[in-house]
């Protein structure tokens, strides 16, 4: 891992960044407001087989309002824009 922003374990190139908008399968364009492992506040994930699970908190626009307390686990939310 030259990078040291890579994560160990990851099996994929998918990496989700707090801050960027991404097309959601349900919800539309949302945008990533905090990733979470554990009660650490991390500002990249990959999808990984760890079995630390990786929370996305994320916003987006639902009825023409703003919501932006939506929360996947990583796979799922990778699921989802995949």
């Amino acid at each position: 891992m030259s990078d040291s922003d890579e994560l160990p374990g990851s099996d994929s190139d998918m990496v989700v960044n707090r801050g960027e908008t991404y097309t959601h399968a349900e919800h539309g364009q949302v945008v990533v407001a905090g990733i979470w492992k554990g009660i650490e506040q991390v500002d990249e994930a990959r999808h990984t087989d760890e079995k630390d699970v990786f929370i996305v908190r994320y916003s987006a626009e639902i009825n023409g309002e703003e919501v932006d307390e939506l929360t996947d686990t990583l796979d799922e939310f990778l699921q989802s824009i995949e």
